[in-house]
């Protein structure tokens, strides 16, 4: 049952989701929102996991996270996680996907010396792997059929849940662990508390309810994890990062993944998939102390404070219309070739907003058609267009970065 005193909020909060939906209806800019929005996520998820992040290490940590450290290189792990979540999840490498040849770790025979750069490596193959369109597939030699793409994971399911602690385990620098005996046995309570709270209330406040029920749901605890690096050398650097930094509860980092998607679905909305962690990160505090309050006051505060993020999301938007904008006419008013690719990267440039030649040729070559040297006249043409610049302070390969705000101000 509504409370009367709720009311006026509640439809405030609708009204703004409403206009957002409207807003993103058109492809292109919903695409340009979501990467920005995954980017500003990933942030979100640092601060309110109790670190800071630095800009400028961040933009670096995008363009070559193989090289990054810290809560940089964990930002930039995080942010393909929350781009593949609205489009769903699909188990990583599903059996009937014989044919699929992914970058592996190194075996123990080659003894790496950084376990995170191996793992950052299998994570840029599996970004290369598109099940669902088909590519990155291989054949068999002389087998002419192609593996048919896993399909999409139910969400808030066991087996949804199991992939995305896999993820998100990746996403920490490590191994892609599931879910554990403890964390699998308390998963089938905690959708059950999910699945009520949807049904005893519409739209937001069934939304707001299963987001409370697992936030202060309590971590049934970390599973053990296994494999080759599990010496008495890499239990003793866990041990001390442990003591340092309590884990973070699991049923926490499931609320900042996946409730904007939560809320989509609990408000039937058609495009707009409010990105609620980083409007949590904007205020910590208030978070905090409205969780540890009553459902009532848990339920005012996040009803006040949609408006108050769809607002900013707006405003980000409008930022990225004019940004676009201006790279266009930046690009129409630079003499260029007649065969220039230029205007055909700008879309891409919302994706790879910082990046190095070495990661991001393969990509280019293949969206372009260009050849390596082409793709370096590329990147020199939207320099010279003032649409990228080179942001490395320090001697090696060059970054590269457009003008995209990583954290703006308010995050």
């Amino acid at each position: 049952m509504i409370l009367l005193s709720l009311l006026p909020a509640l439809l405030a909060a609708e009204r703004a989701l409403g206009r957002l939906d409207q807003a993103l209806a058109e492809p292109a800019r919903r695409r340009r929102l979501a990467a920005d929005a995954a980017r500003r996520a990933a942030a979100a998820v640092i601060r309110l996991d109790g670190h800071r992040l630095d800009a400028h290490d961040f933009q670096r940590a995008l363009a070559a996270p193989e090289h990054a450290r810290g809560e940089a290189a964990r930002a930039a792990l995080l942010v393909p996680l929350f781009a593949q979540l609205p489009a769903g999840l699909t188990t990583t490498l599903p059996p009937e996907c014989g044919t699929v040849q992914p970058k592996v770790l190194p075996t123990a025979e080659e003894a790496p010396a950084d376990v995170v750069a191996a793992v950052r490596a299998s994570i840029a193959a599996l970004e290369e792997i598109d099940f669902r369109d088909g590519e990155g597939l291989k054949e068999h030699e002389g087998d002419a059929a192609v593996a048919t793409p896993p399909p999409l994971l139910t969400p808030w399911t066991r087996p949804w849940l199991d992939e995305l602690h896999r993820r998100w385990s990746i996403a920490q620098g490590g191994r892609p662990v599931g879910l554990g005996e403890a964390r699998a046995a308390d998963a089938g309570p905690a959708l059950e508390a999910v699945a009520e709270a949807l049904d005893a209330a519409p739209g937001l406040l069934g939304a707001a309810a299963a987001i409370r029920a697992l936030a202060l749901r309590p971590d049934p605890g970390a599973p053990q994890r296994r494999g080759p690096d599990d010496d008495a050398e890499s239990a003793a650097l866990r041990a001390a990062v442990a003591a340092e930094r309590p884990p973070t509860s699991w049923w926490s980092v499931v609320v900042w993944l996946a409730a904007p998607d939560l809320i989509r679905e609990a408000c039937r909305l058609h495009h707009a998939g409010p990105p609620l962690t980083a409007a949590l990160a904007r205020d910590v505090t208030g978070y905090r102390l409205a969780l540890a309050g009553t459902e009532g006051a848990w339920t005012r505060w996040v009803l006040d404070g949609i408006p108050e993020l769809v607002a900013h999301e707006l405003e980000r938007l409008r930022h990225l219309d004019l940004l676009q904008e201006q790279w266009e006419a930046r690009l129409a008013a630079t003499p260029r070739r007649s065969s220039s690719r230029l205007p055909d990267v700008l879309d891409w440039l919302h994706d790879r907003p910082a990046f190095t030649i070495s990661r991001v040729a393969g990509e280019l070559k293949g969206r372009c058609g260009l050849s390596l040297r082409g793709v370096h006249l590329l990147v020199e043409q939207l320099a010279k267009a003032g649409v990228v610049r080179d942001i490395a302070d320090r001697g090696g390969e060059r970054v590269w970065a457009c003008d995209l705000s990583f954290l703006p101000p308010g995050r």
